[in-house]
């Protein structure tokens, strides 16, 4: 008896710990591969947005958040990652609230420091 169990564990061992050791190392990947994407769609978001600031200086609004749109559809497109619409919005508004932010204080702290001028 002791044999047979000896003899199944050899045997099964193996594929047993290379089909854990799979599973295993497809989780990590998945999971590194989202993190990595997220933060390449928030990159890509910011650089869209002071792209769009940059470029379509007159256009606002609507119309100006559908060319940021599909500029940014048109990086993650070339990168192969995929985002959906909604994630899309929230992205580019949250990097338009962060440049504004880091704008205001960048001016507060110009005007604390005596306007930058002598």
């Amino acid at each position: 008896m002791k044999e047979i169990i000896t003899q199944m564990i050899t045997e099964y061992l193996p594929v047993i710990l290379t089909a854990v050791m799979t599973a295993i190392v497809g989780f990590v990947k998945s999971k590194y591969t989202k993190i990595a994407n997220d933060s390449i769609k928030k990159d890509v978001a910011a650089t869209t947005v002071k792209y769009i600031e940059q470029i379509y200086k007159d256009v606002h609004g609507t119309e100006k958040l559908e060319k940021a749109k599909e500029t940014m559809l048109a990086l993650l497109e070339e990168k192969g990652i995929k985002i959906s619409d909604v994630e899309l919005v929230i992205l580019l508004e949250s990097a338009v609230k962060d440049m504004n932010y880091k704008s205001l204080t960048d001016f507060i702290d110009e005007v604390k420091n005596g306007g930058g001028s002598k």
